[in-house]
């Protein structure tokens, strides 16, 4: 008689199923990542050209502050592609650090347009 019962915690599959769970929930961050990065960058922007139709005393301040938040959301954007190249466990250390970039970034600008970014 063959006995074909699977002793819990080793089948075959566990790993490649939560292989496949790890990696749809760091797609999920990392496309969530990516959608805020682009937010920003686009709310940069807009704000960027809106300064630049209007005339006003603090214009060259407010000019070189976007400038800086772009260059802040690209290279945070740059770090997230390295992120996506690298394997366990920089990749997790490395998405962590994205993340708290964006964080940052969204705080800043939160407190600099004076908006609330949800």
């Amino acid at each position: 008689m063959r006995s074909n019962h699977v002793v819990a915690g080793n089948s075959p599959t566990e790993p490649a199923v939560q292989n496949k769970f790890r990696q749809t929930d760091e797609s999920r961050l990392e496309n969530e990542l990516e959608n805020r990065i682009q937010n920003l960058d686009k709310l940069i922007h807009s704000v960027h050209d809106a300064l630049h139709q209007v005339s006003f005393s603090g214009k060259p301040r407010a000019l070189d502050l976007m400038n800086d938040l772009r260059v802040k959301i690209k290279a945070t954007h740059n770090m997230l592609r390295v992120a996506k190249l690298l394997r366990e466990p920089a990749r997790e250390s490395m998405l962590s650090r994205v993340r708290d970039s964006v964080k940052d970034l969204e705080q800043v600008i939160a407190s600099n347009l004076d908006v609330e970014l949800a």
